[in-house]
């Protein structure tokens, strides 16, 4: 039953031939219900190239129509996910008259007019203010875009889509506000010479920009001299948090890269200072974590990053 119902899904979800449009399929050779297993499991993995290599073995081996039509669902999958990951996304955001406005852009460098067409496309801010003392506030806003479709994406060309304006209410007393928008594309469609190919997970990259009180410096400061500061013997919040809200946003995993490097360098006092920090260089109200709980998970990071994989966040914060 595992089987059947396997073959169900991606017969359905992979735009397989309609078994109607030809002679019954009849049944799946039993015999293929490991390999088939294990090409399914490659692919929930993400692991393509061994896929790829699962299919070469299995498709001789596919003799009975049934099988030959999951075979093919199986091949379009992997096609679109090779053309998904030919293409990097990217938000770009402007401050306009009235607000803030982000922009898709799109970009690819091996397919002569490819045509994109997502499921939706939904985008989602948040505002992230940090006071002197450390102390966050948020807004969050999201709206589902209504865009032109398909996206016709020439090969060394860039595609740019304007998603419209947004306005976040920036107070007084703050000492930075960190903006940042996110872009989720729902599974669609990839057109290239008249064949179509499922398309979903397209990872747009997430478009940030920082506002300063005006009493701030502007100029950027270096992780480095942040971490410096913070390993003083006599580290004031203010002036700690002052230079990090001027480490520019595409400095940030660096920056917490250094911080987890150095962590058994700070004591327990430095790690409650550098909460807010923690916070803010990761975009969450971590603020309810701990020193010891943002200690344990730089500790994670490190490990994480020697390793390969994922990472959460302390329980205690969120995004």
């Amino acid at each position: 039953m595992r089987l059947v119902a396997l073959i169900g899904l991606f017969l359905i979800g992979c735009q397989a031939p309609d078994a109607a449009e030809g002679p019954s399929p009849g049944r799946l050779d039993e015999s293929l219900q490991p390999a088939f297993v294990e090409l399914k499991a490659a692919l929930d993995e993400g692991a393509d190239d061994v896929a790829r290599a699962i299919l070469a073995r299995l498709r001789p081996r596919c003799q009975d129509a049934l099988s030959a039509q999951v075979i093919e669902g199986y091949e379009r999958i992997l096609v679109g996910r090779a053309i998904r990951d030919a293409v990097e996304a990217r938000l770009l955001i402007a401050e306009v008259e009235g607000g803030f406005e982000p922009t898709l852009t799109l970009m690819q460098q091996e397919y002569q007019g490819l045509a994109l067409t997502p499921g939706y496309l939904r985008v989602e801010w948040t505002a992230w203010s940090i006071d002197t003392l450390g102390r966050q506030s948020a807004q969050v806003g999201g709206r589902v875009v209504n865009v032109p479709d398909p996206w016709v994406l020439h090969s060394g060309e860039l595609f740019e889509l304007r998603l419209g304006v947004d306005a976040p209410r920036i107070g007084e007393g703050a000492l930075a506000v960190r903006l940042e928008w996110k872009v989720s594309l729902g599974a669609g469609s990839a057109t290239i010479a008249g064949a179509r190919y499922p398309a979903q997970g397209l990872r747009v990259e997430d478009g940030v920009i920082v506002r300063l009180a005006k009493e701030l410096p502007t100029g950027a400061v270096e992780p480095s001299e942040l971490f410096r500061y913070a390993l003083t013997d006599t580290v004031m919040k203010a002036a700690l948090l002052e230079r990090a809200v001027r480490v520019h946003p595409s400095r940030y995993e660096e920056a917490l890269d250094l911080l987890a490097e150095m962590e058994p360098d700070f004591s327990p006092a430095s790690m409650s200072v550098l909460v807010p920090v923690m916070a803010w260089l990761t975009g969450t109200s971590g603020i309810s974590a701990s020193g010891e709980e943002w200690r344990a998970w730089l500790r994670e990071r490190l490990l994480t990053k020697e390793a390969g994989g994922n990472l959460d966040l302390p329980d205690a914060s969120g995004r």
